[in-house]
């Protein structure tokens, strides 16, 4: 009776030979990993997440980014991109025309719901304004890929702002702002949070903004007691308004998603690797210090990392 080949000792060692031969001549004729730049797509304009100031890149993302980047020993170069405030635009779609077109392996402070994730609804998709674009870049169609996330990293929150005028009221519950006037802006979430709540309790107190600025405004004058916002936009007016003297409430709202960075599938093992680190920053608290030193308001991620979509029970309640 023959052993099978693959038990042959000769055979094996002769194997296990070339295999180590083969991996020692591709590691010549590549780059050491370590000098291979991360590139990470951020936002340009959103304090305080991340923003470039007089060419210094700061923000949360940006810090988040950069500690990722220096203990996987890779430098980090940062792909600077704008969201169109348009109806035409489209995040989702731009997110992965960056990805699917090369210009960085991450993009950072993505919605992880489960309709925006995996393989794309079209095939093809425009490109958002970025640092570098050239005349020919605002007309090419991309050919989109699969978004791959990371593990979730902090919760987008809606929550409620007072008025210096009513700073007192403590606000636990949204019923608590009975006999208040709410602002929230036109047709986003909050707005369907407020009308909806206990099925149109507070609806004929609802006052409704076209730009976030303008409802912010009306509450530092007092022209409005309160307002339903996201926790990010709250943050973004104190930092832009150090002396606002509108009062954080601390009140948050079930309804919400995790954000976290996508990536390609190509990305998948630096997916690994920054998923490894993400879940060692949220045990030890370090993913708050940094929100914490950057003006962010913290909430941990819930579970599931990928929310499945909208509640529509949540919505009518807290």
């Amino acid at each position: 009776m023959y052993a099978p080949v693959a038990r042959n000792p000769k055979v094996v060692t002769r194997r296990l030979g070339l295999a180590l031969l083969s991996w020692f001549l591709a590691a010549l004729n590549r780059p050491a990993l370590g000098d291979v730049p991360i590139r990470v797509c951020l936002q340009a304009n959103d304090p305080p997440l991340s923003f470039n100031q007089n060419g210094k890149p700061l923000g949360f993302d940006v810090a988040l980014a950069d500690l990722i980047s220096e203990r996987l020993h890779r430098p980090l170069e940062i792909q600077w991109f704008t969201t169109r405030d348009d109806p035409d635009s489209n995040p989702v779609t731009e997110a992965d025309a960056l990805l699917s077109d090369g210009h960085c392996a991450l993009v950072a402070d993505y919605p992880l719901l489960a309709d925006k994730l995996g393989r794309p609804r079209a095939p093809t998709g425009k490109l958002p304004p970025f640092v570098g674009a050239k005349p020919e870049d605002r007309q090419r169609w991309i050919k989109l890929g699969e978004l791959v996330p990371t593990r979730s990293y902090r919760f987008d929150a809606i929550t409620v702002a007072l008025s210096p005028m009513q700073s007192r009221r403590a606000v636990h519950v949204m019923a608590d702002l009975q006999g208040f006037t709410l602002g929230v802006q036109i047709h986003g979430l909050a707005d369907l949070i407020a009308m909806s709540y206990h099925h149109g309790e507070l609806a004929q107190r609802v006052v409704h903004f076209d730009q976030e600025r303008t409802l912010f405004g009306k509450l530092e004058i007092g022209a409005i007691d309160a307002a339903l916002v996201d926790q990010r936009a709250l943050d973004a007016w104190h930092f832009a308004h150090p002396e606002t003297r509108i009062v954080s409430t601390g009140y948050q709202h079930s309804v919400g998603f995790n954000v976290g960075f996508v990536g390609g599938a190509p990305s998948r093992a630096l997916i690994e690797a920054v998923d490894m680190l993400l879940d060692d920053w949220l045990a030890d608290g370090r993913l708050e210090k940094l929100a914490q030193a950057n003006g962010v308001t913290y909430r941990a991620p819930r579970k599931p990392d990928v929310s499945p979509g909208l509640d529509l029970n949540a919505v009518t309640g807290d």
